[in-house]
């Protein structure tokens, strides 16, 4: 008994010593060992969410060996305080969102770091859409939007509403100033095209190719497209810094390997094709739009 008692002390002992002297060596198993957290930036249903990534993350743990855990903040807000509270370890975001989740302070010396952009048939870019009630005959250009009620994805949304916002300075119109702004509860893409159907709102602020993704949902017909902005920078993945390097290699390379079968399954927003490899330069159109927007 008392062989085993020394026994049992002196492993422990050595352990110990082992930790102390390569504390890193065990702070990557620890890592390896946990489930790698995921998240989309909330513009859709959980149960939405959920099933388009599921496929997308089933083939990342199978070519990584990473197990992945998909979690979903209830708002824009949420997801980016857990981005940079690094309770997310990677994340799909409007450019907008990682653009401010990206900053760093002395209470958060940490963020996320872009690995990847997605990228449709035309390239790794996406517009946002004013639209307006396809019976509504008072508003036909976007100078007749001023004065009216309008509702948006959310402040913190790239396709629904920084980029209406810049359009709109360019012709005249401060969307928030000027005009009678709602955000969409939950921060739901859908909810503002079903505002804008039912005349609750005399327009609406969404991304290019949602009104394709729900058009099982709901009659699109009844929607218009009254004005498109430029296009930028589309949705890009993000890791959060503290997420071992190795484990961040190979889910940039398999993000840029995922094949077209599994893309289609998914069906993300926007008809997201591939991923491509981003660097933080690719992210300056954005930053530049946000200083002409004052967000």
């Amino acid at each position: 008994m008392q062989k085993r008692r020394w026994l049992s002390r002196f492993f422990a002992g050595i352990v110990t010593i082992a930790m102390l002297s390569c504390p890193a060596l065990f702070n990557v198993q620890a890592q390896a060992e946990e489930e790698i957290t995921f998240a989309m930036l909330p513009q859709m249903s959980n149960t939405e969410l959920f099933k388009c990534w599921k496929p997308i993350l089933d083939y990342l743990q199978k070519e990584t060996g990473v197990k992945f855990k998909q979690v979903f903040a209830k708002d824009f807000t949420e997801h980016i305080a857990m981005c940079k509270e690094g309770k997310i370890s990677f994340a799909y975001s409007n450019p907008f969102t990682y653009v401010t989740m990206s900053k760093r302070s002395k209470e958060q010396p940490n963020s996320h770091k872009v690995i990847a952009i997605g990228a449709q048939a035309e390239g790794p870019t996406f517009a946002g859409e004013i639209i307006v009630n396809a019976d509504n005959s008072t508003i036909k250009t976007v100078k007749d939007i001023k004065g009216k009620k309008g509702m948006v994805v959310g402040y913190d949304s790239a396709g629904g509403y920084l980029f209406q916002q810049g359009y709109a300075i360019d012709n005249g119109i401060n969307l928030p100033k000027d005009c009678v702004i709602t955000e969409a509860p939950g921060n739901k893409q859908e909810r503002v095209i079903t505002a804008v159907i039912g005349n609750e709102v005399d327009f609406g602020c969404i991304r290019d190719g949602m009104r394709q993704k729900v058009k099982d949902k709901m009659d699109i017909s009844k929607v218009k497209v009254l004005a498109t902005t430029p296009q930028y920078p589309n949705w890009v993945v993000s890791n959060y810094e503290k997420v071992d390097p190795k484990i961040v290699e190979k889910v940039s390379k398999a993000l840029q390997s995922i094949p077209a079968d599994i893309m289609k399954e998914a069906a993300l927003p926007g008809g997201i094709k591939s991923f491509v490899k981003a660097v933080e330069k690719d992210m300056d159109s954005i930053r530049r739009l946000s200083e002409k927007t004052g967000q």
